[in-house]
């Protein structure tokens, strides 16, 4: 199944002051996960950001907020899953899509247990593996084992980009082609 801009959102978990440079690899979740707002900016998805316990971990890094799209919900948790959150499942639900594109930390905890619940919930899941990581190696990879074996995909950003593209040519392919393509 590809993913569909017209069918999904975009929700980045948990790409914080305190939290994201403890990772593995930090530069790359915030880029991914920049690349990833900004591009869906440029196509109309609809967004949703997370923030675990943001007194204790810090507002969302300054990338996020500025390649957020404007209107987009930043939305305080204490849940390990978004989806036990009562203020993003309305948003969610608010949104009416089908497909929820996933990207963020911790991917062992926060980004796996949201995955698993939307799932459970009906929802198609893509987990965005360049976009993504936790504070160690370890749990990335045993995370991503068990997001094959829960039938979650694991996708790039360019595969996200380029899957709500379809099509070259345009004046959004342009955009993307110059600004988010490495």
């Amino acid at each position: 199944m590809l993913i569909n801009k017209e069918k999904s959102c975009l929700t980045i978990i948990d790409v914080q002051e305190r939290l994201t440079p403890a990772v593995s690899e930090p530069g790359k979740v915030i880029n991914g996960c920049a690349r990833l707002l900004k591009g869906a900016g440029i196509l109309g998805v609809p967004t949703l950001i997370t923030e675990q316990y943001p007194k204790g971990l810090g507002p969302s890094m300054a990338d996020i907020r500025n390649a957020a799209p404007e209107g987009t919900p930043f939305i305080a948790k204490t849940t390990m899953s978004a989806l036990r959150n009562d203020d993003f499942g309305t948003a969610l639900a608010a949104l009416n899509k089908k497909q929820v594109v996933i990207a963020g930390v911790e991917e062992h905890i926060c980004v796996f247990q949201t995955a698993v619940e939307l799932k459970e919930a009906g929802y198609d899941v893509f987990v965005v593996a360049d976009a993504s990581s936790s504070r160690s190696a370890e749990s990335v990879a045993v995370a991503e084992k068990r997001f094959m074996t829960e039938n979650i995909p694991l996708v790039t950003v360019e595969m996200v980009l380029f899957e709500w593209l379809r099509v070259s040519g345009t004046p959004e392919f342009k955009e993307i082609q110059a600004k988010l393509v490495c």
